[in-house]
């Protein structure tokens, strides 16, 4: 995960954590990234497309280092160059990762993308 700058869908740029979608292979220095947002604004329970990710007040107990509830956005996709990025922070776990993956594939299904 890395803190960037994102564009939210009504245009405006806000700091905020991003897990990094771009495979490990292929991140190249100076290259574009593949994210996708977290939000720390979401109803209980999460509502489709919002995967909740592990989260702890005390951030250094939790592999992500996120200290307040937060959710990956799974049709909020962007890109951001490595001028961008703000902090490199914690990790997904791969359970969590992979039921990302599989959302993101069923949202890609749903709206007629690959």
């Amino acid at each position: 995960m890395v803190w960037a700058s994102v564009v939210d869908h009504n245009g405006f740029a806000k700091e905020r954590p991003c897990l990094i979608l771009t495979p490990t292979e292929r991140i190249r220095k100076g290259e574009p990234l593949l994210v996708m947002a977290v939000t720390t604004t979401f109803a209980n329970p999460p509502p489709r497309w919002h995967v909740p990710l592990p989260w702890n007040p005390d951030p250094r107990r939790v592999r992500t280092r996120l200290g307040q509830r937060s959710a990956a956005v799974v049709n909020w996709v962007d890109v951001v160059r490595p001028e961008d990025v703000l902090d490199v922070k914690g990790d997904v776990p791969v359970s969590v990762m992979r039921e990302i993956e599989r959302q993101l594939a069923t949202w890609a299904d749903v709206h007629g993308r690959s």
